[in-house]
């Protein structure tokens, strides 16, 4: 079958990389002999000309969409596009949003006609070794997937990727590296061209903002440190890639490969550095991991910091004290190692005097950078299920959902006045001498710099 998996339209979404869910999906429905493109180039101007060009020439049997949050609206003019070509197109969808509300997908976008959540790569195979189907019959036992049962939705069991050693490496022949501009996850890199990649899935964490575990489970599976380093070699030799981005919800869990990984680069002399710029959880980290992430060439890594106030600490779930918080992201940046915080403003209940705490806090850490976000109450999180228990989200909030947009009325203060401490917070942490001058030194390539005026329009405005 010929098969096209691509992100939806977004006119505000300005970064441009290989995509590592899509990447996995190409990959194994390329090993069963499926003809697959990728669509991941979808921030151009001429989106839709490019897109539909693409379509009538080549004329799919199935379209793949991945779905966030913030891209509902765009996934239905996507799946708008198809449908203006072919209207006997099989469209499937996947992604965040689907993993995160399975069964009210169809009420969302109604157009399409199945839906894979969590881990896709099992069920789609199966899926589509059964078409044409003879018989609905043949849809419950496909694990993973979401179906229309005449007027009812239908969602299957869902089953995990356990040994991911078993899953072929991402297609990168289908999204090169060097292809993509030098904007990497959250700006900060040394070298191109850059590759993201996991060591693990899972997060054993409960953080009551977080909708991590809907997608991929609360077990920590990894691969092997052979596994990885071969993929590593791979990307440096057949793509030239310079940069790595570890892109786990925790590389540095105790059950992830990062220490061997760090010890296998040191001892076989690769040369290549990375980051880890989606987060490490500060719990995890010590000063011998801290120097040997260094001694590997680890330059940057995020950590989820959220608020300064123990009482928000407590309520989100997070069992982190101040004083380890300070503890340990001294010890990386002692290590030499830049550190990016993250952090939520207007959390449920929660006062300006506790933003204001936090803001205060992000200052007085050795950061070397920090992003501040609105607080959103992301489908499949625990604090989802507790504001929308009686009803869900409409498509319009669902859009919204980007971490400055959402009209959050939950704290103590209005969404105006919050969106008004956002900016400010951004203000105060960035225009000090020492951090203007780490962040004018990141600014090697015009493609950052275009990235982050855009990024600063999209905050600011």
């Amino acid at each position: 079958m010929k098969i096209l998996l691509t992100l939806p339209y977004n006119a505000s979404y300005k970064r441009d990389m290989p995509d590592l869910g899509l990447g996995y999906l190409a990959a194994c429905l390329k090993k069963e002999g499926h003809e697959v493109q990728l669509f991941l180039r979808v921030q151009r101007f001429d989106y839709e000309r490019r897109f539909l060009d693409l379509a009538r020439s080549e004329r799919f049997d199935v379209y793949g969409i991945k779905v966030i949050s913030s891209s509902i609206i765009s996934a239905k003019r996507t799946i708008n596009l198809i449908r203006s070509i072919d209207k006997d197109a099989i469209i499937i969808l996947g992604g965040p949003q689907v993993s995160a509300d399975p069964g009210n997908i169809f009420n969302l976008l109604p157009e399409a006609d199945y839906a894979f959540y969590g881990e896709a790569e099992i069920g789609l195979i199966e899926f589509l070794r059964k078409f044409p189907l003879t018989s609905s019959n043949e849809l419950p036992v496909i694990p993973n997937l979401i179906w229309k049962n005449s007027s009812e939705v239908m969602v299957n069991q869902m089953r995990f990727v356990e040994d991911l050693d078993t899953l072929p490496f991402p297609a990168w022949d289908l999204m090169k590296p060097c292809d993509f501009p030098n904007t990497p996850i959250n700006c900060y890199s040394k070298r191109w061209p850059i590759a993201p990649i996991i060591l693990s899935r899972g997060c054993d964490k409960r953080c009551t903002y977080c909708c991590t575990s809907a997608i991929n489970g609360r077990k920590i599976r990894s691969r092997t440190a052979g596994n990885l380093i071969e993929e590593i070699k791979l990307l440096m030799g057949k793509y030239s890639v310079k940069e790595l981005q570890f892109v786990d919800s925790n590389c540095a869990h105790p059950l992830a490969p990062l220490r061997e990984i760090c010890r296998q680069l040191i001892s076989e002399k690769i040369d290549i550095v990375w980051s880890a710029p989606y987060g490490i959880c500060i719990d995890s980290i010590n000063e011998g991991l801290a120097v040997l992430m260094k001694k590997s060439r680890c330059h940057q890594v995020s950590v989820g910091i959220e608020s300064a106030s123990p009482r928000i600490l407590e309520q989100i779930n997070k069992r982190q004290s101040l004083e380890m918080i300070r503890r340990n992201v001294g010890i990386l940046r002692n290590a030499g190692i830049d550190v990016m915080g993250f952090f939520i403003l207007g959390f449920p209940g929660e006062t300006h005097a506790e933003m204001r705490q936090t803001i205060l806090f992000a200052r007085e850490l050795p950061l070397t950078s920090a992003a501040f976000s609105i607080f959103s109450p992301f489908p499949g999180s625990d604090a989802y299920k507790r504001l929308f228990k009686d009803k869900s989200m409409d498509i319009e909030t669902l859009d919204s959902l980007d971490f400055v947009n959402y009209k959050n009325n939950l704290s103590e203060v209005s969404c105006s006045r919050l969106r008004t401490i956002q900016r400010g917070a951004y203000l105060r942490f960035y225009f000090r001498p020492q951090i203007m001058k780490y962040f004018v030194k990141n600014l090697n390539s015009i493609d950052k710099i275009l990235f982050l005026i855009n990024r600063i329009r999209f905050i600011l405005k």
